[in-house]
């Protein structure tokens, strides 16, 4: 009883070190051996000929590794993902990988010449100088599997190559863009970690937002991997359903838009204001979106300007809601559009100054006569408030001048006059408000002379004369005129 608990004790503390084959070894080596097909692999001058063998692992395809060493058939093997628990050594695991990965059972790769093909591939790569397949051991026809060689090696080499895209340096918050994959490979990839991003066929679709808006394609996986399986004194067996991982990331730049408001004197069609008593700063504009929203509103500055800016893609509407001093509120509504290829708009308002429509009578009340008529040809000159001449215009003959001014306070003075006659005091003209007619009637006189105090000399007084010439008949004439232009106007 005591040595039988002794042996026991040995066994549960070697037990750690001891490798049971039953349970470590998970992988089942297996082939097919087609006798019509025999493979001749040339290294060193030394042909090795074997038959076509199509191994499996647990059922899935595998090829053989090292050229020339002997594989254990219907036997287990250990497994593993990293070649290094193998004997293999400065092995192209990517390039290796790929050609397992592209050899039979891709897709409609499922005849036995691209198993060959695959399995010569890998031959060639662990240092087979040449390969020949052939219906006999010796002599018989070759068997020409290059076509389905270069399949494979096309694929190999285009397996990092990824999708290219004609990116535009900046794309504007907002915009939905497509793009097409330029090198066609697209369809192998899919999206990581971005749900911005989509794919549609050869399409990449992105949605621009503020923030960081790259993104990673990475080559579709099936969650499978390299396997490599090996076994003391036989050689090492590949299986390859998916080679290995591979990604790239893109940037996208992204931007906003803006609107330029540029205000211009409509005169003008500059900068130069019609009057010097007005001001391109000051208007108000307001933004909307396209459901009519108010966005905000700002002032032009001094050059009459307005930037909207951080501005995503879309439809806007701008109006004038306040003019600036001395113009009239623009009726011009302005829409428009920001898009990756209109990022920037100028709108152009041209401001129409506040004016009126001066009309000056002229009247000579002449004593003498005890009548008055209307003028002619009386200068009177025009003038800034800051004694600046701004026009020189002379009464027709109906004694009537008319001109129109912009914006402003003048100064109106009579410069010239007939003997003995009296010129009117100076008159302040002020045009504050648009699109009225100031009408002015302006009477002097003959100047009286003293009459010597002469006691023979009697002294009539007579009514004046109210005639079609007198004064009153003049002022009456003209208020009716002017009663009769406003109701005129207003029924319009």
């Amino acid at each position: 009883m005591k040595k039988n608990f002794l042996i026991l004790l040995f066994i549960m503390v070697l037990l750690p070190f001891i490798k049971l084959s039953a349970k470590d070894m998970d992988a089942y080596i297996d082939w097919n051996l087609d006798r019509s097909v025999f493979a001749h692999q040339y290294k060193n001058g030394v042909d090795h000929v074997t038959n076509l063998a199509m191994i499996t692992s647990n059922g899935i395809t595998a090829y053989c590794i090292q050229p020339g060493v002997t594989a254990d058939k219907a036997s287990y093997y250990y497994s593993t993902t990293d070649i290094n628990d193998t004997k293999l050594i400065n092995v192209d695991i990517k390039k290796l990988s790929l050609i397992g990965y592209y050899g039979y059972g891709y897709k409609d790769h499922n005849s036995k010449e691209y198993y060959m093909a695959a399995q010569e591939l890998i031959w060639r790569l662990m240092g087979v100088e040449n390969v020949l397949w052939t219906d006999a051991k010796i002599g018989g026809n070759i068997i020409n599997i290059d076509y389905y060689k270069n399949i494979i090696m096309d694929l190999v080499n285009r397996y990092e190559i990824s999708p290219k895209f004609d990116f535009k340096n900046h794309y504007i918050v907002g915009d939905e863009i497509r793009l097409d994959d330029k090198n066609n490979v697209l369809q192998d990839y899919e999206v990581v970690n971005n749900k911005d991003v989509s794919i549609d066929n050869n399409s990449i679709i992105i949605k621009v937002k503020n923030g960081d808006n790259s993104f990673t394609l990475r080559r579709k996986e099936n969650g499978k991997k390299t396997l490599f399986y090996y076994k003391d004194g036989y050689q090492t067996i590949g299986s390859f359903e998916f080679p290995y991982s591979y990604e790239k990331t893109y940037n996208i730049n992204h931007t906003y838009g803006k609107i330029i408001v540029n205000k211009l004197d409509k005169d003008t069609k500059s900068k130069e204001l019609s009057s010097k008593y007005a001001s391109l700063m000051g208007a108000i504009y307001a933004l909307y979106d396209s459901n009519n929203n108010l966005i905000e509103e700002k002032e032009t500055d001094e050059n009459g300007n307005v930037i909207f800016d951080m501005l995503p893609k879309g439809n806007y509407t701008i109006k004038e809601i306040k003019a600036s001093k001395g113009y009239v509120v623009s009726k011009m509504i302005c829409r428009t559009y920001l898009s990756s290829m209109q990022l920037s708009v100028t709108t152009t308002y041209y401001e129409k100054i506040i004016e009126n429509e001066i009309n000056i009578i002229k009247i000579l009340d002449d004593y003498e006569n005890n009548s008055c008529f209307l003028e002619e040809g009386i200068l009177f000159n025009i003038y800034d408030s800051f004694g600046n001449l701004i026009k020189e215009e002379i009464t027709n003959e109906n004694g009537n001048i008319s001109i129109k001014l912009p914006y402003g306070k003048y100064i109106l003075k009579q410069m010239n006059t007939v003997d003995k006659t009296d010129k009117v005091k100076d008159t302040i003209i002020e045009v504050k408000e648009d699109g009225i007619r100031q009408d002015i009637v302006l009477v002097n006189h003959k100047i009286k002379e003293e009459i010597p105090n002469d006691e023979n000399i009697i002294t009539t007084n007579t009514l004046p004369n109210t005639g079609n010439n007198s004064i009153l008949n003049i002022i009456l004439t003209f208020i009716f005129s002017l009663i009769g232009y406003i109701y005129e106007k207003e029924n319009i």
